[in-house]
């Protein structure tokens, strides 16, 4: 979706943790999406083209990841040609209308559940695709796409951190301790490893934005705990697209009349038209089937793949170059990680 890493890279992490089948909601950060797995689970129409022939688990959760890494690649790679909300409106857009003929007749059966849920689905809508996308979008206008995953690989922290902030999940003191590392990470990376830059304020303003992006996905991620276990995954996927584009759309003509007109090319077609199927509906769809097939645990353990792929592809393609700052930005964001969720997770699978 849903992306930087679609729809569900920035909040799998929390799928991750403790929603084992049989598992009841109670007071850790896992309950976060324990309702969003069963609506993962649930779908009223699986058995057409774009759910019936899927990849075996973990292969798809591994294409999934390598479309999410695309994203990074894609959005750098045409920075200054198609510009941000033009790539925002246009993947929406295009991902509606392939969306449609699959979910027109579960749309109509549950147009009055999504009535109901309106405000929800318009405020998650607004969180992942303007806020989340949109902004990440705006920041790889200015920075590398190698900064943009790492600084983005600390979305699993800074759910835990708005998980606490709005709902006082708890926290153990590893917990806040791997909080702390892994944002000192990012600010480290943001910094691009120059203390004095740090403390005068002389940041790059692409980093900022990414940064900002991934908080307006954890927010989102926390409130899907909110969803609806009975309504249909792409219903849910299709609503929160509608939400998105149509706020997007007043940017999407601001863009075009003030900065940069979208170009009406081949290019711009086969960019917008290539992500809103892969990062918007069949990486989702592939990621559902991970955590369908291996777990949510174990197919959370996939998303560490995003960085190492955008790393790679970046030096590739894109002949970005690896600085000493974005080793240290690693072992710190890793390193929190590790504190924050795998390690609760595997205490919770020993206990």
């Amino acid at each position: 979706m849903v992306q930087g890493y679609g729809g569900l890279a920035g909040l799998a992490q929390f799928v991750a943790q403790d929603t084992e089948p049989g598992w009841t909601p109670g007071a850790d950060t896992g309950v976060l999406l324990h309702n969003f797995q069963k609506m993962l689970m649930n779908s009223s129409a699986p058995n057409n083209i774009l759910t019936r022939y899927m990849p075996p688990p973990i292969l798809a959760g591994v294409m999934a990841m390598l479309c999410y890494a695309g994203t990074f690649i894609v959005v750098r790679d045409f920075a200054g040609v198609i510009p941000p909300a033009a790539i925002t409106f246009l993947r929406c857009t295009i991902a509606l209308a392939i969306l449609y003929p699959f979910c027109r007749k579960s749309l109509r059966a549950q147009w009055p559940l999504m009535r109901r849920h309106w405000k929800f689905l318009a405020l998650q809508g607004v969180l992942i695709i303007v806020c989340g996308n949109g902004i990440m979008f705006v920041g790889l206008q200015f920075t590398t796409a190698i900064n943009g995953a790492l600084i983005n690989s600390a979305e699993p922290v800074t759910i835990v951190l708005f998980a606490w902030l709005m709902f006082r999940e708890r926290l153990s003191i590893v917990q806040w301790l791997g909080v702390l590392v892994s944002l000192t990470g990012v600010i480290y990376l943001i910094g691009r490893g120059d203390i004095d830059a740090l403390l005068s304020f002389n940041l790059n303003l692409g980093d900022i934005f990414v940064f900002i992006s991934i908080l307006c996905w954890s927010v989102y991620a926390v409130l899907m705990r909110n969803v609806p276990p009975e309504l249909d995954r792409l219903n849910f996927l299709f609503g929160i697209l509608v939400a998105g584009a149509v706020a997007v759309f007043p940017f999407w003509i601001l863009e075009n009349l003030y900065y940069i007109p979208t170009p009406v090319t081949w290019t711009t077609a086969a960019v917008t038209g290539g992500m809103a199927l892969f990062t918007s509906i069949l990486a989702l769809l592939w990621w559902n089937r991970a955590v369908e097939g291996l777990g949510a645990p174990r197919a959370g353990l996939l998303l560490h793949l995003i960085p190492a792929f955008t790393f790679v592809l970046a030096i590739a393609l894109l002949g970005e170059e690896p600085r000493p700052f974005h080793a240290v930005g690693i072992v710190l964001i890793g390193a929190g990680i590790y504190l924050t969720t795998i390690l609760k997770s595997r205490k919770a699978d020993a206990g």
